[in-house]
């Protein structure tokens, strides 16, 4: 029997460039190429085609409730029959199905790579991703909770995540049961990607030499990805944004936001934030 590594994160916080590193260490060091959707070291957690084939049912006829209690038996049933452990990307916040149980059981979870960044950053990011104003994403993060891929949206592939507010985020994943989350800052990532990538190499058990980390890191700097979408298109990219691929700096919301935003993000999220070293 398998069980997963979850990588989890709020959006834009680092968890696309961390699975195209893992999926270049998987390729001894290649160069991802961003137009090909096969490129998927590590799937979303929430696909709806495997929920759907796993469990033999149609979800598109299930209400979210249903849908909810039933992804625990999701990922027993995809841990039954792996021997090997599987990778996961998970935007949704770490919470309890409405039967009461955990929406990730502990039972078949190996561990967590938390992947957090500066909620001042992330503003303008989503925003960007979003294709909606830095006011509404600032009010966006302010709420206890939104769903992403909700059924108001039409019939995705994707089933409905759970998205917190971005400190009840962190912390449901680093107070979740089981073993410790390896926390990952975005901004010690960008400084030092090379020890980063290390510690997540061995937390999940990843066979990596240093010679092989560092072909993967100088086959996911930024710039080289940035060129790579724009030759090939990425298939993450929002219809609406004119790149995925933005930045991938910190610090940026300094010349971004102004300052009563700026004053609404650390008056929401001042506390966890200072437990994360931002303020």
């Amino acid at each position: 029997m398998g069980g997963y590594y979850w990588i989890a994160s709020y959006p834009k916080s680092g968890n696309t460039w961390l699975r195209l590193a893992l999926w270049s260490l998987a390729h001894d060091g290649a160069v991802p190429d961003l137009g090909d959707d096969r490129l998927n070291q590590v799937p979303i957690c929430c696909s709806r085609m495997e929920f759907d084939n796993e469990l033999a049912v149609d979800s598109s006829d299930l209400p979210p409730e249903q849908i909810a209690a039933l992804r625990p038996r999701f990922y027993e049933a995809q841990a039954a029959r792996s021997s090997e452990p599987l990778l996961r990307k998970v935007h949704d916040g770490w919470t309890l199905t409405p039967a009461g149980e955990p929406l990730f059981p502990p039972h078949v979870t190996l561990g967590t790579v938390y992947l957090v960044r500066d909620p001042r950053d992330i503003v303008p990011s989503l925003a960007h991703h979003a294709g909606i104003t830095i006011d509404d994403q600032v009010a966006s993060m302010e709420r206890p909770a939104i769903i992403l891929a909700g059924q108001a949206q039409g019939i995705t592939m994707q089933l409905p995540q759970c998205l917190l507010n971005w400190s009840a985020h962190v912390a449901s994943w680093l107070d979740a049961p089981g073993r410790p989350a390896l926390v990952q800052r975005y901004e010690d990532l960008l400084g030092d990607p090379v020890a980063a990538l290390t510690r997540i190499a061995a937390y999940l058990d990843l066979p990596a030499t240093a010679a092989l980390i560092d072909r993967a890191v100088a086959s996911t700097r930024f710039d080289r990805l940035q060129a790579a979408e724009a030759r090939t298109g990425f298939f993450e990219r929002p219809r609406h944004a004119s790149t995925f691929f933005r930045r991938g700096r910190a610090g940026g919301w300094r010349t971004s936001l102004t300052r009563d935003q700026v004053g609404r993000i650390e008056a929401m999220h001042g506390a966890m934030m200072a437990r994360m070293g931002y303020l």
